[in-house]
């Protein structure tokens, strides 16, 4: 089934040359740029497109469009001798190619290559030294940059990019309520799947604060909010590496370990478990990062032991805030032997007024704030993980100030599952555990 395309996406496809696409979520931004690769390597054999996204998933995502686009339309086109099956790369008969590279925190997966087409994907989370490395790979084909994202706050290359003060680029701008109101209906985008997304966006106006909703569904960029946690931070205490093999009777034996989870439903949330280790010096190692998508409540109770056992942790963090679905796993978790004394509910939305500065504040906002303050005085050491990095680069915070003066933090992101893991392991770690106890947060 074909898509009935929206007027902009249409623009784009025939526009040849240098473009930046600034969109609201779920525009099909992502799907118009696996189009135009498709016809571009159709139109000009051995042509070369490299697609660079944070994380693997998001790399191969435009591939998979792509094999979906040609498997439909031009099947008899593709290589499939040089066509790799785990959606890294695609290779037709006439020599092009496109190719997915996850460029992590520095960009040097992607060093070395040379394009005619770089694709930048969610450009606007990107380390600046991602950039750095990846542009060259155009320089001896004067080739395209096609970049698309949502905007992240009023900072980084993507809204330098943006401003196009040297008309280097060409602008395509929407957003999401423009789209689902104007799309036309068709077999691809019938009448029911507009009402459903109208009332999603209606029920997200009013969840989401004003800044929030603004930057996710309207592709707007707003003073107002900042990144978290920066490169630079980042770089600072994501140096840890992977236990090795010698090191990990030593930990189980000495100091204590502490897990940290963000709990999965069936959808698109990731559970995640991440392990800290307090050593005897009261440094903090993270040791265990572990992410895994569309889980049943059983499943995240079972990794929930799975990891208490497997490192001995002395307390586990969730959040069991009312109405979450830590509620439930709590409840079972504390009947089990093994689990009764160690599990710790963590509710997010617990509210902390601090009159002498005027702010009100949620508990998940004092153990960001813990984290960085932890990573800037030297105390704990994160994983050197892609993930977890891309996880940290999310996190955004915006203030507000309410009717009566107090200044609301709120602090969120689109990819936080790791960091939600991190900090809760990082807050319990902090703790001073001479005599462990029960407590609930």
């Amino acid at each position: 089934m074909d898509l009935i395309l929206d007027d902009w996406q249409k623009q784009f496809l025939e526009y040849k040359g240098h473009s930046l696409t600034c969109t609201g979520r779920r525009v099909g931004k992502t799907y118009i740029h696996a189009v135009k690769a498709c016809k571009r390597m159709l139109e000009k054999p051995n042509t070369r497109i490299i697609v660079a996204s944070l994380t693997e998933d998001q790399a191969q995502l435009i591939i998979l469009f792509a094999m979906n686009y040609l498997e439909q339309h031009n099947k008899k086109d593709i290589n499939k001798k040089s066509t790799f099956t785990n959606s890294k790369k695609i290779t037709l008969k006439n020599g092009s190619s496109i190719m997915a590279r996850p460029v992590g925190n520095t960009g040097d997966a992607i060093r070395g290559f040379e394009g005619d087409v770089l694709i930048l994907d969610e450009v606007s989370r990107f380390n600046e030294l991602i950039l750095e490395a990846a542009t060259p790979i155009l320089l001896t084909t004067g080739g395209e940059i096609w970049m698309c994202s949502t905007p992240f706050g009023k900072q980084g290359f993507f809204w330098r990019a943006y401003q196009n003060k040297d008309n280097r680029y060409k602008i395509f701008q929407t957003n999401t309520e423009e789209v689902v109101h104007n799309r036309p209906i068709s077999e691809s985008w019938t009448e029911e799947q507009k009402e459903k997304a109208i009332k999603f966006l209606e029920e997200e106006k009013r969840e989401k604060t004003e800044l929030q909703y603004g930057q996710e569904y309207l592709g707007l960029f707003l003073e107002e909010l900042r990144r978290f946690y920066n490169d630079e931070w980042i770089e600072n205490v994501c140096t840890a590496e992977e236990v090795k093999p010698e090191e990990r009777q030593t930990i189980l034996e000495i100091g204590y370990r502490f897990a940290g989870h963000d709990l999965a439903r069936m959808g698109g949330d990731s559970f995640t478990a991440e392990i800290m280790w307090k050593s005897p010096r009261g440094k903090v190692r993270h040791i265990d990062h572990y992410s895994r998508k569309k889980l049943t409540t059983v499943e995240n109770e079972n990794l929930i032991c799975e990891f208490s056992k497997k490192w001995n942790c002395t307390q586990s963090g969730i959040d069991a805030g009312a109405g979450t679905l830590g509620v439930s796993i709590l409840d079972h978790l504390i009947r089990e032997p093994m689990m009764r004394k160690k599990i710790i509910a963590m509710n997010n939305r617990s509210v902390v007024i601090d009159r002498d500065n005027k702010e009100q504040r949620l508990f998940n906002e004092d153990m960001h704030d813990n984290l960085k303050s932890m990573g800037e005085h030297g105390e704990i050491q994160l994983l050197n993980n892609d993930e977890v990095k891309a996880s940290l680069r999310s996190v955004q915070v915006e203030f507000t100030e309410d009717s009566h003066g107090l200044t609301r933090v709120h602090i969120f992101g689109n990819d936080t599952h790791a960091v939600e893991g991190i900090i809760r392991g990082a807050h319990l770690a902090n703790q001073k555990h001479s005599n462990i106890s029960v407590s609930y947060i």
